[in-house]
């Protein structure tokens, strides 16, 4: 059960309050490298761009998550993109001057689970929020989630579970870990109630925190809602290395 507002609550900031707050915050930093570089080293580094390719620079939603399943399928054969040493570096040094995500993952903490290698993706294209059982409960998380759409541009939120999920086991198992673990099973119990195995309980568990985001957070609601973002679901397997979207 939510817990009820205190009377001085003050409603949730529009979306258009938010717009207005954000971008300063997101492009810090960009005055500081707007000149680039300069002479060989720069003639230099423009070649390794132009060798490693470019970002991923989706224009939709729909965009983003064909480039992320493509990422996927390239880790999942063993053929993921592979960067020298150089190319690294100078990919690296160029992302200070701001980020631009395509796309956000809200994944479990788990540490078998990290979206870049999933997804084969470089620093900088994709903006990552993980909690233990893919929860987005806390208004922290909600932010994170918002910030990255809000402020940065990101055309997709991919909420990815995976298999053998220790946080929704325990859910599905009615365990009590007591200390704060207790609020992450808390959290995770009322969306899988009814599932028969513990695959159906992670399907069930992403599937409700979909709709939790959703109910919790007008920013994302709206922004879906105008085409500007998509959220959806996904599982990942921790055999084969490929993500089921659901």
């Amino acid at each position: 059960m939510e817990a009820p507002k205190p009377p001085d609550a003050q409603p949730f900031p529009s979306r258009r309050v938010l717009l207005g707050a954000l971008p300063a915050l997101a492009v810090a930093g960009v005055a500081a490298c707007a000149s680039g570089d300069s002479g060989d080293s720069g003639k230099d580094a423009e070649k390794i761009l132009e060798a490693a390719g470019p970002p991923p620079r989706p224009a939709d939603p729909d965009g983003a998550i064909a480039a992320l399943m493509e990422g996927n399928d390239r880790f999942a054969a063993r053929t993921p993109k592979v960067r020298q040493v150089a190319d690294i570096e100078v990919l690296w040094t160029k992302l200070e001057a701001g980020q631009a995500p395509f796309a956000t993952v809200l994944g479990c903490a788990d540490s078998r689970l990290a979206p870049e290698l999933i997804f084969d993706q470089f620093v900088g294209d994709v903006f990552v929020v993980r909690e233990a059982g893919n929860i987005a409960d806390s208004p922290t998380s909600l932010g994170s989630l918002e910030f990255s759409q809000a402020a940065l541009g990101s055309k997709a939120i991919v909420v990815l579970g995976h298999s053998s999920c220790g946080a929704v086991q325990a859910a599905f198992d009615d365990a009590t870990p007591g200390g704060n673990i207790q609020a992450i099973v808390d959290a995770i119990r009322p969306g899988i109630t009814g599932a028969a195995d513990l695959d159906e309980a992670i399907t069930a568990n992403v599937l409700a925190v979909i709709e939790r985001i959703r109910a919790k957070s007008a920013v994302l609601a709206e922004a879906e809602n105008a085409g500007e973002c998509a959220i959806v679901g996904a599982v990942y397997d921790l055999t084969s290395g490929r993500v089921r979207l659901l």
